[in-house]
């Protein structure tokens, strides 16, 4: 509440974005001498309002004027980013202020959908547009920065206001919806051409609404906007489009809906809810939705309960429309009418199955009633009304008139709409305002930036943005973004660090303990305990995980890798080694529990043993990108093992040498999903650090996209594309030459360059199981002979680097699983292209909740005499369990890489 000498605004200071809250004014004298007699309400002076907001240069207008004594604001997801915000209401000569705070939303949700014309202003009201216009839906959002929106445009069959999904079921103007991700402010937009849906006309004139002889000289649209992952709708308001075949009909004249003009109803409450009185005194408020009818107690017959007593056992009957299997929240309420004030006595969860819906037992305790008293009226008699909340409700547009001699709108100079579909991005620098650099206050998004980037120079996991993180900082900018460097953090910077960490995985499947004691990471014993003296040399405390920084790094060791293009990783070939592995037990050492990670690596011909290529990349990549010194000379760096304490066929490199307090237990993890945190920029803006996200820096704008040097124009483009060189790395570590065989036992086959076999004599060589998978793809018999079948390769070609890669382009996603070339160069589905990958390769996991192959029991005989069906956890490979396949790549990485080589190859 808010005061001046002589009005006072009421109202909540602290309005939840999203959620319409109601404001009015009151005249202190008023509160002051409740006894005055209340003045004519045509005697008062009108009430008039508007919303303020803090810039940098001051207040400025903030929305449009309001009037009225009660008037609704909702405050959208942008409200967050305003330095001040303030309502004003003014009422003949006197004025006041309320400075409200609006608080962050519990729920995602979309609260409308307007609709805008080419020009970015909102369709009036009734105005008919041309089928020659273009539309703009645009969805306003609360807590859901990154989510994709769905966009769908229809035609209206339904009779009156409102839609109804059943009636314009096939009235769906465009067949795929169009994406929008939801930007800092809460936004989403998509353009509708409508010249471009031919068919629009045709859709609309197949189906009439009921009673109607033809479609009329206007057809009505509307928009949806649905949350792509969890399925809430929103819809705008109709619009007319006058429908270019129509020949009027004299002696009749259609009706047409009157737009989205709502019904008197009692005033609604402040967070637009349905309620529903149970007591003769309760609060009434109707669905602004329209999907909750209504909800009343009831007995065990279905009778309607109009009082009860204290201790009653009754049932909520809710009735509601189109909300099979939607969650709502169900409450009661007591309401003190002379307090103004409501008391929560009751609240549950529950999902509504059809129409009818019943809460069974809830019982009116002794304690809800004493929980509403307050010494008032109700000490004796108790009003009650019950609420019910959904979220995924489906809301309409304004009807839009579009006819043949409607005249297009006049698109304003600058703003074309083509413009309009691919809007430039505006260019924002804060200047360094906002900017995080070395005058920034210690934060844990800082601790974040030093950890995800410690293979940019290498650093410690500390919260403070020191010498070493600006050194970083400018590193990962030269390096990777391909942007000047500043060694400051802007939102660029940030959204940077994102892509990085998606484009580069780190397989825990091979980090984790081989003893089979343990669970993968020691049992966090002998803490404080050593092997002689108190140093962290000889700590026997095993560690819940591998240190973050640690794993962070080998990140950024692969894309040095790529970028200097003489080798390429192998695998992590000794991670967690807790006081029962092999090898603690041949000599006990405690670098590995958790402080240590061992590596292989190739060259051209698979993996190198050479003591030569270990000193080379120790040198060039770690020395020379990571800041890694040798032996443990140094403290709070990356060490290296050198070739003469031992290290002769790998590298090894450790953080033993950091303080301790930057060796917590809060620094080590066990899984990716421990290891990845959330999105730099989620944890950003939940740090308000809103303003550092929107900055783009000093500069071009960055150009995350990876520029390998030593890229080549190759013949096959989907075999080194993003995708394919990722398959190719999990599968093969990159080698065209590497093999296995299962004959005898599994063994790998190193002694073979299959550029100088030909295709017969490898299919030769798999039928006498002298081969199994071979080359870059790993193609296993009934794999490699149907590609030799379908591609018609010739027998005598020789199985080099391009045939391989003509049987990944022309075979393995074209033919065998056609579902990822109709994503990578069509309009597939991006989930199906996931699913096909993974059921090709078995180092990919399946998305969480997919089928993967079902458990089968067979007899001795072979006789398969039972089938489980089996569900990814979201880790598992499509043949988890054959003791042959798991998973390294995860869902999320295969997605990013889908994409990214979806868009590189437009």
């Amino acid at each position: 509440m808010s005061e001046n000498k002589n009005l006072i605004i009421i109202g909540s200071d602290k309005p939840v974005i999203g959620t319409k809250e109601m404001y009015s004014v009151s005249s202190v004298n008023d509160w002051l001498d409740p006894l005055k007699l209340i003045k004519n309400p045509l005697q008062v002076p009108k009430t008039h309002w508007e919303v303020m907001v803090e810039t940098k240069t001051g207040w400025r207008k903030g929305g449009s004027d309001k009037e009225g004594q009660t008037i609704p604001f909702t405050f959208g997801q942008k409200s967050l980013f305003h330095k001040g915000i303030k309502i004003i209401a003014r009422q003949g000569e006197f004025d006041a202020e309320l400075i409200v705070h609006p608080q962050r939303a519990k729920e995602p949700k979309i609260t409308r959908v307007e609709l805008l014309d080419a020009n970015y202003k909102a369709i009036p009201k009734g105005k008919k547009l041309s089928y020659k216009d273009t539309i703009i839906a645009r969805a306003y959002c609360v807590e859901m920065f990154g989510m994709n929106i769905a966009f769908t445009l229809w035609e209206d069959d339904a009779q009156g206001e409102g839609h109804n999904a059943k009636v314009n079921a096939l009235n769906k103007i465009n067949p795929a919806p169009i994406l929008s991700r939801v930007n800092e402010k809460g936004v989403a937009e998509a353009v509708f051409r409508l010249p471009f849906y031919t068919m629009a006309v045709l859709i609309a004139n197949a189906q009439t609404a009921s009673g109607d002889k033809n479609e009329g000289a206007t057809h009505e649209y509307y928009v949806t906007a649905d949350i792509v992952s969890k399925h809430i709708q929103k819809a705008s308001l109709n619009v007319n489009v006058v429908n270019p075949t129509h020949n009027p009909e004299p002696p009749r004249k259609r009706e047409f809906p009157k737009g989205n003009t709502p019904s008197s109803e009692k005033p609604k409450p402040q967070n637009n809810s349905s309620k529903f009185p149970v007591t003769t005194g309760g609060k009434k408020s109707d669905d602004p939705q329209g999907k909750i009818l209504s909800a009343e107690f009831v007995d065990n017959n279905g009778n309607r309960l109009h009082s009860l007593k204290v201790g009653t056992t009754v049932r909520i009957k809710i009735v509601a429309k189109e909300m099979k299997d939607k969650k709502v929240k169900v409450k009661i309420w007591e309401e003190d009418n002379i307090k103004w004030t409501n008391d929560l006595i009751f609240e549950k969860d529950c999902i509504l199955i059809g129409d009818n819906n019943y809460i069974n037992n809830v019982q009116l305790t002794k304690q809800m009633f004493n929980k509403a008293k307050d010494g008032g009226s109700d000490s004796a008699r108790q009003d009650y009304f019950i609420e019910v909340i959904h979220h995924d409700t489906s809301v309409t547009s304004e009807v839009m008139p579009v006819n043949e001699d409607a005249e297009p709108t006049k698109v304003e100079s600058g703003r074309s709409p083509a413009i309009v579909r691919e809007p430039k991005p505006e260019k924002r620098n804060c200047g360094g305002k906002y900017c995080i650099d070395k005058s920034s206050a210690p934060s844990e998004l800082m601790r974040e930036i030093n950890i995800r980037l410690a293979g940019f120079g290498g650093n410690v996991p500390t919260d403070r943005f020191t010498d070493r993180t600006e050194k970083m900082i400018k590193q990962f900018q030269r390096d990777y973004m391909k942007v000047p460097e500043t060694g400051k953090v802007c939102g660029n910077v940030l959204k940077a660090i994102d892509e990085f960490q998606s484009k580069f995985t780190v397989d825990f499947t091979e980090i984790k303990c081989k003893c089979k004691k343990c669970t993968g990471f020691g049992d966090g014993t002998n803490k404080g305990k050593y092997l002689k003296d108190k140093k962290e040399a000889y700590h026997r405390y095993e560690y819940p995980g591998i240190h973050r920084s640690l794993l962070s790094s080998i990140r950024a060791v692969k894309f040095y890798l790529r970028k200097d293009g003489r080798f390429g990783f192998n695998k992590v070939n000794s991670g967690y080694r807790c006081r029962f592995h092999e090898e603690y037990l041949k000599k006990p050492t405690t670098n590995h529990m958790g402080k240590a990670l061992d590596l292989h690596f190739n060259d051209k011909n698979g993996r190198t043993k050479k003591t030569s290529d270990m000193e080379t990349i120790r040198e060039d990549i770690f020395h020379k990108y990571l800041g890694a010194k040798w032996d443990w000379k140094e403290r709070n760096i990356f060490n290296l093992e050198s070739t003469e304490k031992g290290a002769k066929t790998w590298v090894h490199y450790d953080v033993r040498e950091f303080d301790h307090s930057f060796l917590e237990d809060k620094f080590f993890v066990k899984t990716l999903q421990e290891l990845n945190g959330k999105s730099i920029v989620a944890l950003a803006l939940e740090l308000n650090y809103s303003n550092t996200c929107k900055c783009i820096g000093e500069g071009i704008v960055a150009n995350t996209k990876e520029k390998d040097t030593t890229k080549k124009s190759y013949k096959y483009k989907w075999a080194h594309s993003e995708f394919g060189n990722l398959i190719a790395m999990r599968e093969s570590s990159d080698n065209y030459n590497k093999c296995n065989k299962t004959k005898g036992g599994f063994k790998e086959v190193n002694n073979l360059n299959l550029a100088d076999l030909t295709v017969e004599e490898i299919q030769e060589k798999q039928k006498n199981r002298d081969l199994f998978a071979v080359g870059r793809y790993q193609l296993i018999p009934i794999t490699f002979n149907d590609a030799i079948s379908n591609l018609k390769l010739n027998l005598n070609d020789k199985m080099d680097k391009d045939k391989q890669d003509e049987i990944f382009d022309e075979y393995l996603i074209k033919i065998k699983r056609p579902k990822i070339i109709s994503y990578l160069e069509g309009n597939g589905n991006l989930e199906d292209a996931m699913y096909s990958a993974a059921q090709e390769w078995a180092s990919i996991a399946v998305e969480k909740g997919k089928r993967i192959s079902d458990k089968v029991t067979k007899d001795k005989k072979g006789n398969v005499i039972s089938r489980e069906a089996r569900f990814s956890d979201g880790t598992d490979s499509y043949y988890q369990g054959d003791g042959l396949n798991q998973a390294h790549i995860m869902p999320e990485q295969i997605k990013n890489v889908l994409i990214n080589s979806k868009n590189a190859n437009k």
